[in-house]
């Protein structure tokens, strides 16, 4: 079997995505693998104003769009090579699962933990409560490391 083992890292509005990016764009390169920055669009609770809601989708898609390109560069500046971005609309975790296990060719989740005492939503979401239903191993980054000790975790073992 040849092929390409890919590492998925979700952007979110969070402050911790720069570490998952960090990383995983820095153990793609290292592990000559590829990098998918994946992004999830939650629907707005606007069930009677369809156009109101037509307009909100319409602004998150291009929020989201100018948010994966800033962080598709700063994967390509680290790697060397430009990732795959995805947009899904619906709900966060079960959008993740689907988009797991419609893409067999991705091996890592890569989350990245704040250094407070709540790890962030997604880290307890999907390393925690939803963590049996993922097909694949999901690596949390400890909050407050520094760029240098991330570039460091992500090239041992190459």
């Amino acid at each position: 079997m040849n092929h390409r083992s890919k590492f998925l890292v979700i952007i979110d509005e969070s402050t911790e995505v720069n570490a998952a990016v960090q990383f995983a764009s820095r153990r793609a390169s290292n592990t000559k693998g590829g990098l998918v920055l994946l992004s999830v669009i939650e629907h707005a609770d606007t069930q009677q104003w369809k156009a109101v809601e037509d307009i909100i989708q319409q602004e998150a898609r291009l929020e989201v769009e100018k948010k994966l390109q800033e962080w598709s560069e700063v994967a390509f500046n680290i790697s060397g090579q430009t990732p795959e971005v995805v947009i899904k609309e619906g709900v966060v975790s079960e959008e993740i699962i689907k988009f797991l296990n419609e893409d067999k060719k991705v091996r890592f989740l890569v989350l990245a933990a704040s250094d407070e005492d709540n790890p962030g939503p997604l880290v307890s979401l999907l390393a925690g409560q939803r963590s049996g239903k993922l097909p694949i191993p999901t690596l949390v980054i400890p909050g407050g490391l520094s760029s240098e000790e991330i570039d460091d975790l992500a090239s041992r073992a190459q």
